[in-house]
């Protein structure tokens, strides 16, 4: 009987200490799991912030009175003159072997159609 009481007390004793190491590994287990999650949540956070900064920052480099005084300062547009339109037609579209005959077809095609935008301007202008 005294072998069955020391069995068992020593069984409750290991078995005690055994769920006491798992609670403790469980519990570091647990905490480290916790810091991870906060940093990742302090993480996201911080990219959501980021986030904020950067489309207020592209809203700011997008806006059209900006994007339209750096286009008239750094670039030296004009508008846009009747005769730089031409007809469908006056493109070049012989196709020649040689790139200097179809050059000289494109030009004159194009000398062609501005010659009668000029004609037909100064006929409206003496009208």
């Amino acid at each position: 009987m005294n072998g069955t009481k020391t069995a068992t007390l020593t069984l409750w004793v290991t078995l005690t200490c055994l769920v006491g190491f798992g609670m403790f590994v469980m519990k570091n287990k647990v905490q480290s799991l916790e810091k991870e999650l906060a940093q990742i949540n302090s993480n996201i956070q911080d990219d959501v912030k980021t986030i904020h900064v950067l489309n207020a920052e592209w809203s700011h480099l997008n806006n059209p009175s900006r994007l339209r005084e750096l286009a008239s300062k750094h670039i030296s547009l004009n508008p846009l003159q009747a005769e730089q339109i031409i007809n469908y037609s006056a493109l070049p579209f012989e196709y020649e072997r040689d790139d200097a005959n179809r050059r000289m077809i494109a030009q004159r095609n194009i000398s062609n159609q501005a010659e009668q935008n000029r004609l037909k301007r100064f006929a409206k202008a003496q009208r």
